[in-house]
């Protein structure tokens, strides 16, 4: 079984996160919605990877503010490590793909992979939203 170690870039707006939409013609997960960032390459920190794909992926440039808790997941073919990191961003947000900041309540109505899901009660407990999230946010 292969295995990944990615690097995700949570970035907040007040309340609001960061997620942008895979190409429906992608090969993996096509058209679901997810956080930037990319696989660490052999020899680069997760936090290096996070830097460099944010900046080939949006053209921004990235302060890490906090490192979450790394979460393994399973897909039938591979096992992917991801490794969150709570960001705050700097200059313009740049992308071909579909993007979006999205509340709590928005989020929990998205088609996300299911990795990405598991991360958003971390993510909003950490950003301080709001106690009440949605009950597919709670659950994840």
């Amino acid at each position: 079984m292969r295995r990944f170690d990615v690097a995700l870039g949570l970035l907040m707006r007040g309340d609001r996160c960061f997620l942008q939409r895979r190409d429906p013609a992608a090969s993996v997960l096509p058209g679901l919605w997810e956080f930037p960032g990319g696989k660490v390459e052999a020899g680069e920190t997760p936090g290096a990877a996070l830097h460099r794909e944010l900046a080939e992926e949006l053209e921004l440039e990235a302060e890490i503010l906090a490192a979450l808790e790394p979460r393994n997941h399973r897909y039938p073919d591979r096992e992917v490590t991801l490794h969150p990191f709570l960001c705050r961003g700097r200059g313009p947000l740049r992308t071909a793909l579909a993007w979006g900041w999205f509340t709590p309540w928005e989020v929990g109505r998205l088609p996300m992979p299911e990795a990405n899901r598991a991360i958003l009660p971390d993510l909003f407990r950490s950003a301080g939203a709001p106690a009440a999230l949605p009950p597919d946010i709670r659950k994840a």
